[in-house]
């Protein structure tokens, strides 16, 4: 097994896009594509529908 810096790989990217995805899972996001910027976030929350809340 190759460690996390091994073969052109950095284990932090993923963990942190990992970290984003279940961050943005609740508003309905289920795919973002790299690189993650903050106008990439914005684009892709503004682009979800809107959920009535349930009561």
């Amino acid at each position: 097994m190759k460690g996390a810096g091994e073969a052109g790989t950095v284990g932090a990217l993923s963990a942190v896009m990992s970290a984003v995805s279940d961050a943005l899972r609740p508003f309905g996001v289920r795919h973002l594509d790299m690189p993650v910027t903050p106008d990439r976030i914005w684009r892709c929350l503004k682009t979800q529908p809107v959920k009535e809340p349930s009561a």
